[in-house]
């Protein structure tokens, strides 16, 4: 009997340490989940999409420059294999006001809504045939007849230390202009010299690459140690990849993969 206890004991024990794995490695992601990661955008508002775990994470942005207000939506979604459609398990709706003279300076109003959704006010996320995203809210129907596009997962500050590469993206999406914004420098600012690259980029959904152009600015250390800036007239190329596992690939010669930089504030 003694020895029988042990082995279900064991048994239980083995089980135990399986979900304790599961839970750890999170739940592996469906493959047809995979084409809704990254970054949708139409003008002034985008959507950006994660998978972390168990689920998905869903941002919804909406900027009114005009009445200097954005709004902000939130959700937990799971993918339907059904519906070809991330499906929202919760749901937050928040407004906010910014500043011409501040912008970081946020000032938030008490959520819309928050919490589960109830039977029938599930949020949608569909693919449509001409790969655009659509999104429809299951609270106040708003996303319809909208139609995003991929403009993929770059946005951010990016750095290799040891490569001494720092890039800063970011999106421009307004009055019909859409592209990114790219700050590259190499070396290190305390060096005697380092260039700055100033670029402009679109993304290529078909090679799946930022591809970037723009101008270069030499800094140069003078015998006052300050520095003095010059440009060379010539007009650069840069090209960077998503690696899949959170990184980026800036392609240079030899490559050099660049990690997101996580702000502590």
């Amino acid at each position: 009997m003694k020895k029988m206890l042990g082995m279900v004991l064991a048994v239980i024990m083995l089980a135990v340490l399986a979900c304790g794995a599961v839970a750890a490695e999170g739940v592996p992601q469906p493959e047809n989940g995979k084409k809704f990661e990254g970054t949708w955008a139409i003008e002034d508002a985008t959507i950006d999409i994660t998978y972390e775990e168990e689920g998905y994470r869903v941002f919804v942005e909406a900027i009114d420059q005009e009445q200097m207000k954005g709004i902000r939506w939130s959700y937990n979604c799971t993918y339907v294999d059904e519906k070809d459609a991330l499906v929202s398990l919760t749901s937050e709706k928040v407004v906010y006001y910014f500043s011409e003279e501040d912008p970081d300076d946020l000032q938030y109003d008490p959520p819309v809504y928050e919490g589960f959704d109830e039977e029938g006010q599930e949020t949608l996320f569909t693919i449509d045939d001409n790969g655009r995203l659509i999104w429809l809210d299951g609270h106040d129907n708003e996303g319809q007849d909208l139609e995003f596009i991929n403009i993929g997962n770059f946005g951010g500050s990016w750095h290799n230390e040891a490569a001494e590469v720092d890039v800063e993206i970011t999106w421009n999406g307004r009055d019909g202009e859409f592209f990114y914004n790219i700050w590259i420098q190499r070396g290190l600012n305390t060096a005697d010299t380092f260039v700055v690259f100033e670029m402009t980029g679109t993304y290529n959904e078909a090679s799946g690459k930022l591809e970037c152009s723009g101008v270069a600015f030499t800094n140069t250390k003078n015998a006052d140690g300050e520095y003095e800036v010059t440009e060379d007239g010539e007009t650069y190329e840069a090209f960077f990849s998503d690696t899949g596992d959170g990184k980026l690939l800036f392609e240079t010669e030899n490559g050099i993969e660049l990690t997101r930089f996580e702000s502590n504030g």
